[in-house]
C-alpha cells in the first residue's frame, strides 16, 4: 500500500493571466486544467492547493487563481465568464480596484478573489456612468459605485 504525503512546497503555480503550470510546464491538456480549477480549494491557513483522493499539492499564485475573462450584461445586471469556463452573475458589492488600478470580484460563492483581465473590465466600464461621486454601474434601480482600495 502506497503512503500517500501531503506536499507542502508548491508544485503548481498560476500566473495572473488563470494559466497553470506543474513543475514549470505549463499545463495545456484541457480537462487536467479545467480539473484542477474544479479542485482547486484554501486551507484555514489562506493556502491554495488541489485535492485529488488522499493527495494534497500547493498552489502558489502570481495574483488570483480565477481571472474573469469576459463580462456580459443581462436583463438583471452582469454575468463574468472564468478562466474554468463556468459563468457567474457579477456580484458588484464586491467589486474593487487595488492599486495600479487592478479591478477584482469575488467568486465561487465569495470563496475566491478573481482578477479581471483588461479586455473584461472594458467591457464592463462601457456600461459604467460618472457623476460627482465616481464612477457607476447601474441596473434594477440602483446605482453601484466602483470604489478603490488605495489610500488617497
Amino acid at each position: 500500500m502506497k503512503n500517500r504525503q501531503h506536499s507542502e512546497e508548491p508544485r503548481i503555480f498560476i500566473d495572473s493571466r488563470g494559466r497553470w503550470f506543474h513543475d514549470g510546464v505549463r499545463i495545456t491538456h484541457r480537462w487536467t486544467y479545467l480539473e484542477n480549477n474544479k479542485n482547486l480549494d484554501v486551507d484555514e491557513d489562506g493556502r491554495f492547493f488541489v485535492q485529488e483522493g488522499g493527495s494534497r499539492v500547493y498552489v502558489e499564485c502570481e495574483d488570483t487563481p480565477f481571472v474573469v475573462t469576459m463580462v456580459g450584461k443581462t436583463e438583471d445586471g452582469f454575468s463574468v465568464r472564468l478562466n474554468d469556463e463556468s459563468r457567474e452573475k457579477l456580484d458588484l458589492t464586491t467589486f474593487t480596484i487595488a492599486e495600479q488600478n487592478i479591478p477584482y470580484i469575488k467568486v465561487k460563492n465569495g470563496k475566491f478573489e478573481a482578477r479581471l483581465l483588461s479586455t473584461a473590465y472594458y467591457e464592463l466600464m462601457r456600461h459604467a456612468g460618472k457623476d460627482e461621486k465616481g464612477f457607476y454601474l447601474e441596473f434594477g434601480g440602483n446605482r453601484y459605485y466602483l470604489h478603490t482600495t488605495q489610500e488617497p
